[in-house]
């Protein structure tokens, strides 16, 4: 059965994730999985709810991020739904145009060999 977690033990967990990775870098979220025995996809949520960043793997010459304590939320929140769709579906039609002439050009060096 699912247990109902308070606010106050989510403040808990996300604080011990920040404290810890702001002392050694990184593993705070692992940490505090095995100290508060709760789920790492729970753990992940609340800190992604609190708007924590942690340092994930590294990638790319960047590598990984420090963990930043979470930002105040605004009250207001703006629905810019339809203007996002749009634009991802432009991009999508784009790519698709992309394909379909990089597929020809394959066709065409293939036929070549």
């Amino acid at each position: 059965m699912a247990i109902r977690y308070t606010q106050d033990q989510k403040d808990k967990v996300v604080a011990f994730v920040i404290k810890h990775n702001e002392a050694n870098g990184r593993g705070g979220q692992s940490a505090a999985v095995v100290k508060f025995k709760i789920n790492p996809i729970t753990v992940a949520s609340w800190l992604k709810s609190a708007g924590v960043k942690t340092p994930g793997k590294k990638r790319g010459a960047k590598g990984g991020k420090k963990a930043v304590a979470p930002k105040q939320k605004s009250v207001k929140k703006s629905k810019k739904v339809g203007g996002s769709v749009g634009a991802v579906l432009n991009r999508l039609q784009a790519i698709q145009v992309e394909i379909d002439s990089l597929q020809a050009e394959f066709n065409e060096l293939k036929l070549k060999i």
